[in-house]
């Protein structure tokens, strides 16, 4: 396959066994291992490689989060994607590569929980008892004290027991079981990076989502199945937004800290806690 001649990239063979992200991310690392990007340089906006590899930007974006996660890339809001400072001693990219195959595609697993929980919701609204409608309200209130407190790998892991109580409220085994799938494929280490660093780069990121699973919650309670499965369906479509559409490239000031609740309105604070890599 000749070389786009403006590009060290080229495009990417039909996978077979190998996900279309592992082999985004072999590239990126041989044009770092052949010096075509040194360390502090800055690569092509994700838009570029996704042409120029003839591929997705869900999969481009997969790959550099899982470069990120080894620390071979580094994410700087507002600008790009540069190559880190300090490289791994060997930056043969195993650890990135194994990240991927290891990993479910996060935007795979959102559209598959989207189909899913619109369904489920449906039934939880029917089908809740009083006591699983205060366990949905005691989860979430759990998980929004911890995005108030910017406790962001704290919130992330909480939305697995806010969507298994929904899950639980329909009375099915069989759904509980579905929604237990899912959400361990959404809790792998891949999602959960790409999440906790979109909210770190700008606090105010996480608001749409309070918002969101407050209504929800709200919804089921008042047995408004109508809304609910409108939140949901808006809940999922906002991920993909910003995991997925929204550019690395975006213009814009980083956040600084956590999300502080002030007169019903949702700042932004200062910083709790720091992530370890």
């Amino acid at each position: 396959m000749k070389k786009n001649l403006k590009s060290p990239f080229t495009k990417v063979a039909p996978p077979g066994f190998t996900k279309k992200s592992s082999l985004i991310a072999e590239q990126i690392l041989h044009s770092i291992n052949n010096g075509t990007y040194p360390p502090e340089s800055k690569l092509p906006a994700e838009r570029l490689i996704a042409e120029q590899m003839d591929v997705g930007r869900p999969a481009v974006r997969e790959a550099i989060s899982a470069l990120q996660i080894v620390g071979v890339l580094d994410s700087r809001p507002g600008d790009g994607t540069y190559v880190a400072a300090a490289l791994p001693p060997e930056v043969t990219g195993e650890t990135g590569i194994a990240v991927l195959e290891e990993s479910d595609s996060p935007f795979e697993v959102l559209q598959a929980r989207k189909a899913m929980e619109i369904g489920v919701v449906y039934l939880a609204v029917r089908n809740a008892s009083d006591e699983d409608i205060r366990r949905i309200k005691r989860v979430w209130s759990q998980k929004r004290k911890m995005a108030l407190s910017g406790n962001y790998r704290g919130f992330i892991e909480h939305g697995r027991d806010f969507h298994l109580a929904i899950a639980e409220a329909t009375g099915s085994r069989s759904i509980v079981s579905l929604t237990e799938g899912l959400l361990r494929m959404t809790h792998q280490p891949l999602w959960v990076n790409m999440r906790e660093q979109y909210y770190r780069q700008d606090a105010t990121r996480l608001q749409p989502m309070v918002r969101l699973h407050d209504e929800i919650a709200k919804a089921i309670e008042r047995r408004d199945s109508e809304k609910a499965i409108r939140l949901v369906e808006e809940h999922y479509d906002i991920q993909i937004e910003q995991h997925y559409t929204e550019p690395l490239e975006r213009a814009g000031t980083p956040g600084n800290g956590k999300l502080t609740h002030l007169r019903g309105r949702l700042t932004v604070g200062r910083p709790r806690d720091t992530i370890h890599r």
